[in-house]
């Protein structure tokens, strides 16, 4: 009897789950179908179940997955609860050829299906493409559907942090100089202390000498009067002398 009522136990437990098993394994999507059985055959099973482990209403419309190889998901350690939105940043929301994606620029930011997450792009070509850090080593696994494609990484992508940048200190070769405050001029004096001095100050002006000072008369006066007399003499000298000849003659 106990052994019967544990039977019945489980067989109920096993129809109460069945159906909620069978919607979780069986996506709405029929091109995430084909795309699944495409990455079956590429040997990402690892993607494929963190897929099938996710709900199936995150994958109704146009994706791109990004999928990590078996060997680095079986490195990395990744709560349950963090599987939905595991995948989630490892897909944006269109559907991209790799043809396409060799279009965008370097420096280019993605936004990704999980809210709030970006990726760079760094593009040099098919054999160096990357998404941060991590390259895609096999473009195009799933090209059969029309809304879901797929390629294969190297990396996982981790999360990016909100970081708030501090401001760059100033180049050692570009500080500008401290200059000190201009100090401002003292106050003009007053108007009486400039003219007081400005009058000591200045010089008495000198008397100009006068060509007709008296001492100059005076020595003009001595130079004229022996000037005088040395003609007067000379003029005798001279009348003598012809007298003398003349009574010589005579």
């Amino acid at each position: 009897m106990a052994t019967f009522r544990a039977l019945f136990i489980l067989l109920v437990a096993l129809n109460s789950h069945s159906p909620a098993t069978a919607q979780s394994n069986s996506p709405r999507n029929p091109h995430l179908l084909t795309a699944i059985e495409e990455m079956k055959q590429a040997d990402y099973f690892s993607f494929v179940m963190l897929i099938n482990m996710s709900p199936p209403v995150l994958f109704e419309g146009n994706l791109t997955f990004f999928m990590p190889d078996d060997g680095m998901l079986s490195r990395i350690v990744l709560p349950t609860n963090d599987v939905s939105h595991f995948v989630l940043r490892h897909s944006i929301p269109k559907p991209l050829l790799f043809d396409y994606l060799e279009h965008i620029p370097t420096g280019s930011l993605i936004p990704t299906s999980a809210a709030g997450y970006l990726v760079r792009i760094d593009n040099k070509g098919c054999r160096s493409y990357f998404l941060d850090d991590v390259r895609i080593t096999k473009p195009n696994v799933c090209v059969a559907g029309s809304s879901i494609r797929c390629h294969g990484i190297d990396g996982v992508l981790l999360p990016v942090t909100n970081v708030t940048e501090s401001p760059s200190p100033p180049c050692p070769g570009n500080t500008a100089p401290v200059t000190a405050m201009p100090t401002p001029p003292p106050p003009p004096p007053p108007a009486s202390d400039v003219i007081q001095s400005l009058s000591s100050a200045s010089p008495a002006p000198a008397t100009a000498a006068s060509p007709f000072s008296p001492r100059e008369k005076s020595a003009s006066s001595r130079r004229l009067g022996a000037k005088g007399l040395v003609n007067s003499l000379l003029s005798g000298i001279i009348i003598s002398a012809m007298m003398e000849s003349r009574r010589n003659v005579l």
